[in-house]
């Protein structure tokens, strides 16, 4: 290999292996080729052509990503349709927020599928060669749900439009279930969450309607309206309705953005043809094994249907979902016009050509088994194609990746080509890099931190570049040029580029000796470099060069990355797009610089991975250095002296606003005896994400405002009205509690009665009941004084696996229909003391009882908190709650003010 520039430490020159032989004798000769290597060296400009390559494959990434197909007319129905889809798209999302209960959803929304449908069958009556059946489900239920944080949810009467449609003769006995929703949270008039997936899959029914073939099998629709109340509709039908028996697999349509390319995020779990399928006949796929697992790792704030399905009716789907401008999802800027033309289109014509395949395939009748696990690798190429092959597959592929790279610097090392204290060597100077970077990312947190500019990349991604990346270049670079300026390793861009190859193959082999299918993006970037030495050889077999130069090795190298850019960009502008706005609803648990900085470690430290060789045979990076430097400089003092450090931005085409949930309440606290303690009228106002409350804009609301007092409060909750369990995230100690001299003028109050107290040995059973109050109510359970909740009526709980807790949730809705009363009891169980034993890797819980339990007349036993909901209607806003919005409103105008 050809060593840098001159120096005293430069004694011989070495074409990629091929010694340059020195003696006394030929000074003369070395001086002058010691000056052509120098001139032959890397220069800066060729560092310009290297960013300006990444650049270039970066936009083009961006513009295929951003590639939608052509909107097709109405005029036909042998094909999926944008344009009919669209009519009633803007119809529900005219209607504004839909929540279940209200009457946008149960009566208005609900009428408008209804009309469709009507019109549907009578097409299907007309042609006469299929059968349309459609049915309305009101079912009530209780499950627990482990999201967030474990709770139980019951429901009663929500609503469930259920649509099958099949051969002429009868059901087959196989169906395929395609799901949407078309409920709402409060507030968002829910067009990408999720009235377009309801649009899609009716016009995919529209299509099979017009058909004069006969279907093989059958399609079972439904159209949910209550899967915002977490998943409850889902639950209702899998687990009561008549068709459920007969479905075989299942499509779930879902969004958690505005528009876009909508991605295949989870498939499974078995029934591999189902993900082939897929793969196979989808003609704009966006699908990746990667998003799976980072999906199912739980580390995403959100859970779709898909759940329900698999755990629940133990049926194998797809899981597809919309997710670009994440800011919009559940906001009332999740609007129609903000989906762009196109998103619908390619996202209909995936749906309906999968559709199509499934009916035919004859897997549809007789599939594997369920528990079957994933058999699959997957992944598309910048939308234009897939690539998959089976997990076998791909396991015996990395192993031999990883033994052929090992094999090669084996055979390097006994041909004395360059020894294992040289990669010793090199490997300490990919450490010390790699610490360098890691103490500069951590530097940059604290400055972040320290200059409050938490979320400062929030309302503009490219930020992250600048503000992480940018400067982990930097240190890696100085770290790789000092070590180039000090070399004496022979061959040192060989032993170099071959310690790369070693850590992606010690990173893949580990990666597939867990069982990670995403090992795959490390197999494309260990592999796609070997070439480099395999067009080097050739271009020497075939007398194109006559030896190795800097400049030949840079070109080729660049060439040879080409295709591992292309996996990098698509990697990190997908990434990016999509972690940003979620830090806007993360919570106040974990500072979300935690995770922007460690992206951009990954994104850096593989940059500087993929070409530290090239410095070692570079001119001097001092200039290089120096300019990247002033630019980071200069970035940073337009980053603490303007605007473009405010996370928060309004615009009517890109709001980048911060999330709260303000709520008016009416609070009472009675004590034991039933004496009323404590009473007051209050704002509970809590921000979705990390800076929390306490910067939230001057005002009178706020004013004399502070966090909850939870001192002695045994309520995990602190006896704050929580829509639902997400206290974790949201902890009451960031929120507010902002005291109003207002009450809440309530048309349905909470009146909570004790049916009955009865002692079973050490067990207590309370019976209550609980009448008024409406659609959406919360019970805090909060066992006290050494007892513990043993059972309840909701749901046979198994404590154990559900997770012991201090206070345990119970969200409680109903949809169609209010039930008079809500009657329940709970079962307590009086133990003196617990110890948490680990012990053949469970966690088991032991009670030693101590006597018999207290009079419970008398102690204590139970704190029970109930908290009813207003989220939809003429009570939903109260006038402190509408001059709120106003205020907030007016405040979006003033550019200095706008963080709402």
């Amino acid at each position: 290999m050809i060593r840098r520039r001159g120096g005293p430490n430069e004694s011989r020159a070495e074409p990629n292996g091929q010694a340059y032989h020195d003696d006394d004798d030929q000074r003369t000769k070395r001086g002058r080729l010691i000056q052509q290597l120098f001139q032959e060296s890397i220069g800066f400009r060729h560092w310009i052509y290297f960013v300006l390559t990444v650049a270039i494959v970066y936009a083009g990434v961006v513009a295929l990503h951003r590639k939608m197909p052509e909107v097709r007319d109405s005029s036909s129905f042998d094909e999926f349709s944008e344009q009919r889809a669209r009519v009633l798209l803007k119809q529900l999302t005219a209607l504004g927020p839909r929540p279940s209960g209200s009457a946008n959803l149960e009566e208005k929304a609900f009428g408008m599928i209804q009309d469709r449908i009507e019109k549907v069958a009578s097409v299907v009556e007309e042609i006469g060669v299929n059968r349309l059946e459609a049915d309305v489900q009101r079912p009530s239920g209780c499950f627990d749900l482990k999201f967030l944080s474990s709770f139980t949810l019951c429901y009663h009467k929500i609503t469930n439009i259920v649509v099958r449609i099949g051969p002429k003769k009868g059901p087959s006995g196989n169906s395929l279930l395609l799901n949407c929703h078309f409920d709402t949270m409060p507030d968002t008039p829910g067009a990408t969450d999720d009235a377009v997936a309801c649009t899609i899959l009716m016009d995919v029914l529209e299509v099979l309607s017009h058909s004069k073939t006969e279907l093989k099998n059958d399609v079972v629709f439904l159209f949910n309206g209550a899967e915002e109340n977490f998943l409850q509709a889902a639950h209702g039908f899998i687990n009561q309705h008549p068709w459920r028996h007969d479905i075989r697999a299942f499509i779930n349509l879902e969004g958690t953005g505005s528009g876009g390319r909508e991605i295949l995020f989870q498939a499974g779990p078995g029934n591999s043809w189902l993900l082939q399928i897929y793969l196979e006949n989808a003609p704009h796929p966006f699908c990746s094994v990667l998003a799976q697992e980072i999906f199912q790792s739980g580390i995403i704030p959100s859970d779709t249907d898909f759940r329900i399905f698999r755990d629940y009716g133990r049926i194998s789907g797809l899981d597809i979902a919309y997710t670009k401008n994440g800011w919009f999802y559940h906001t009332e800027f999740d609007e129609e016009w903000r989906i762009e033309p196109g998103a619908i289109q390619r996202a209909g014509e995936n749906v309906l050509a999968v559709v199509r395949a499934i009916l035919a395939s004859p897997y549809l009748e007789k599939p594997a088994t369920f528990d079957e696990e994933n058999r699959w690798v997957f992944y598309d190429v910048v939308g234009l194609f897939t690539v998959y092959y089976s997990v076998n597959v791909g396991k015996l592929l990395n192993y031999v990746a990883c033994f052929a790279t090992y094999l090669l610097v084996f055979l390097r090392i006994r041909k004395g080509v360059y020894s294992v204290g040289d990669l010793t060597s090199a490997f300490k100077h990919h450490i010390v890099a790699l610490l360098a970077m890691a103490v500069t990312m951590l530097l940059i947190i604290a400055f972040v931190v320290q200059f409050d500019l938490v979320m400062c990349w929030y309302k503009m991604p490219e930020i992250v570049g600048a503000l992480y990346v940018l400067p982990m270049l930097i240190a890696g670079a100085i770290v790789h040029s000092h070590y180039a300026d000090n070399n004496r390793i022979r061959n040192v861009e060989m032993v170099q580029y071959d310690t790369i190859l070693i850590s992606f193959a010690s990173i893949l082999f580990l990666m597939t000796f867990y069982n990670l299918s995403s090992a795959f993006y490390v197999l494309n970037n260990l592999v796609l470099p070997v070439f480099k030495d395999i067009i080097i050889w050739g271009f020497g077999v075939f007398g194109i060069i006559r030896r190795v130069t800097p400049r030949l090795l840079f070109f080729t190298q660049l060439f040879c990355f080409l295709p591992t850019f292309v996996f990098a960009a698509y990697a990190i502008s997908q990434c990016v797009d999509f972690f940003v706005p979620v830090m806007g609803r993360l919570g106040n648990a974990i500072n979300p610089e935690f995770i922007m900085g460690p992206i951009g470690l990954v994104i850096a430290s593989s940059f500087i991975l993929f070409v530290n060789n090239l410095f070692y045979i570079s001119r001097r990076m001092n200039y290089i250095i120096r300019v990247l430097f002033a630019v980071f400089a200069l970035f940073i003092l337009v980053l603490i002296t303007t605007k473009v450090g405010n996370p928060y931005e309004y615009s009517d085409e890109n709001p980048r606003l911060r999330r709260i949930i303000a709520l008016h309440a009416n609070r009472t606290i009675y004590d034991f005896d039933g004496h009323l303690t404590q009473k007051d009228n209050a704002l509970f106002i809590h921000s979705l994400d990390y800076r929390g409350a306490s910067d939230l804009p001057s005002h009178s609301f706020l004013q004399g405002s502070s966090a909850p007092n939870c001192t002695g409060v045994a309520d995990e909750y602190c006896r704050m009205p929580y829509y639902t369990a997400i206290h974790e995230l949201f902890p009451p100690e960031q929120s507010l509690w902002v005291p109003v001299p207002s009450p809440v003028t309530l048309p349905f109050p909470i009146d909570l009665k004790l049916v009955s107290r009865q002692v079973i040995g050490n067990n207590l059973n309370l019976t209550f009941e609980i009448r008024g109050g409406y659609d959406k109510m919360s019970l805090h359970v909060t066992p006290l004084n050494n007892y513990d909740l043993l059972s309840w009526s909701f749901t046979d709980i198994d404590i154990e696996e559900f997770g012991r807790r201090q206070t345990y949730f119970v969200f409680m809705t109903y949809g169609h229909e209010a039930p008079e009363v809500r009657r329940f009891w709970i079962l307590l169980e009086h133990v003196s003391q617990y110890l948490h034993i680990l012990k053949l890797l469970r966690r088991c819980f032991i009670f030693q009882r101590n006597g018999a339990a207290p009079d419970p007349e008398k102690q204590e036993n139970l704190e029970l908190s109930v908290a009813t909901h207003y989220a939809h209607g003429e009570h939903q806003d109260t006038e402190t709650l509408r001059q709120l919005r106003a205020m907030i409103a007016s405040r979006r105008q003033t550019p200095d003010s706008c963080r709402w």
